[in-house]
C-alpha cells in the first residue's frame, strides 16, 4: 500500500510510514527471491535492499543511531550476498547477445566465456540462498517494524532535527543534500576518459534517484517526467560501467588474439556510444535542473 503522507504531515509521522512501505516492498521481494531464485527476482530483491537502506539514512535523524547502524548493516549484507550474482546474470546476458552479434568464429570462444559463468553462478545461488536464510527474515521484520514505529520524539539523537516539522521542510534539505554529490561530480565525469568519476556519479544518482522516490509523494505530478530522467541517467553510467568491467574479464579470459581484439574493440565503440548519449543527456536536462524541478514542486 502506499503511504498516504503530504507535505504538511509532521516528519514524526511521515519516516514511519515510508519506513513501514519500505520494509514491506523488501521483505516481500525476500520471500519471491528465496523461492524462485529468477534473475528478475534477485534483482528487484537488489533494488528493494538499496532503496531500503536509502530510506533508513535519509530519515536516521529520526531514530536512535544504534538502532540505524544495526540495520543499515543487516541490509547491507543482503545487498552485497546479491551482488555477485546479479553480476553473473548480466555477464551472462551481455556476452550471449554479443556472441550472436558478433558471429563465427567469436561465437564458439564467447560460448566458454558462457560456460564458466553458468558455472559460477549455480554456486553463487547456493551462497545467496543461505546468507539469505541466515539474516532469519521473520525475526528481522519483527524487529524492523517495531524499531521503525518508534521515532525518536523527545529525545532526538541529533537536536538539528524537529520531528514536529512538516515533512516538506525536510524534503527540502533531503533534497539539496542528495543532489550536492552529484554536481560535485559532473564536471569531471563529462570528461571522456574519466572512468572512475563517472562511476561515482553513477553511485550518487542512484542514491539520489532512490532518496527522490521514497520523498516522490511530495512532489506530484512533476514526478514521473523527473524520475524518468534520473533512471536514464543511471542506466546509461550503468551500462558504461558495465562495459569497463566485461572489457576487464575479456583481458583476463584466455581468449584467441584475434577474438581478443574483436570483442574488446566492440566492447569500445558501445561504450563511447553511451558516453555520447551521456553527454547529450546532460544538455537536455542537467542535473541542477532535475533539482530545481524537485524543490519547487514541494
Amino acid at each position: 500500500m502506499k503511504a498516504q503522507v503530504g507535505g504538511t504531515t509532521p516528519l514524526w509521522i511521515a519516516c514511519r510510514l515510508l519506513l513501514y512501505e519500505r520494509g514491506d516492498d523488501f521483505f516481500r521481494c525476500m520471500d519471491k527471491a528465496l523461492s524462485t531464485a529468477d534473475p528478475e527476482d534477485i534483482h528487484d530483491l537488489r533494488v528493494a535492499s538499496r532503496r531500503l537502506r536509502e530510506g533508513l539514512a535519509l530519515f536516521s535523524p529520526c531514530y536512535p543511531p544504534a538502532e540505524c547502524a544495526r540495520f543499515g548493516k543487516s541490509f547491507r549484507r543482503v545487498t552485497r550476498a546479491m551482488g555477485a550474482i546479479r553480476n553473473t546474470d548480466e555477464a551472462l546476458l551481455f556476452f550471449t547477445a554479443l556472441a550472436e552479434d558478433l558471429g563465427e568464429p567469436c561465437r564458439a570462444e564467447l560460448e566458454q566465456v558462457q560456460d564458466s559463468f553458468r558455472a559460477r553462478r549455480k554456486k553463487e545461488l547456493k551462497r545467496l540462498r543461505t546468507a539469505l536464510r541466515e539474516s532469519a527474515p521473520r525475526a528481522l521484520r519483527t524487529r524492523y517494524q517495531r524499531v521503525v514505529s518508534s521515532p525518536s520524539l523527545f529525545t532526538s539523537p541529533r537536536t538539528s532535527v524537529d520531528l514536529f516539522a512538516p515533512l516538506s521542510l525536510f524534503a527540502g534539505e533531503a533534497i539539496a543534500a542528495g543532489l550536492a554529490p552529484v554536481m560535485e561530480l559532473v564536471p569531471q565525469a563529462q570528461l571522456a576518459g574519466e572512468i572512475e568519476a563517472q562511476h561515482r556519479l553513477r553511485i550518487a544518482i542512484k542514491h539520489f534517484r532512490y532518496r527522490s522516490e521514497i520523498l516522490s509523494p511530495l512532489f506530484g505530478a512533476a514526478f514521473p517526467a523527473v524520475h524518468s530522467r534520473l533512471k536514464a541517467y543511471q542506466d546509461v553510467l550503468g551500462q558504461m560501467h558495465d562495459l569497463d568491467v566485461f572489457a576487464g574479464i575479456v583481458r583476463d579470459f584466455p581468449l584467441s588474439f584475434p577474438t581478443n581484439e574483436v570483442v574488446l574493440t566492440a566492447i569500445a565503440v558501445r561504450r563511447e556510444g553511451l558516453f555520447t548519449e551521456f553527454i547529450a543527456m546532460l544538455d537536455v536536462m542537467p542535473p541542477a535542473r532535475i533539482g530545481e524541478l524537485l524543490r519547487s514542486a514541494l
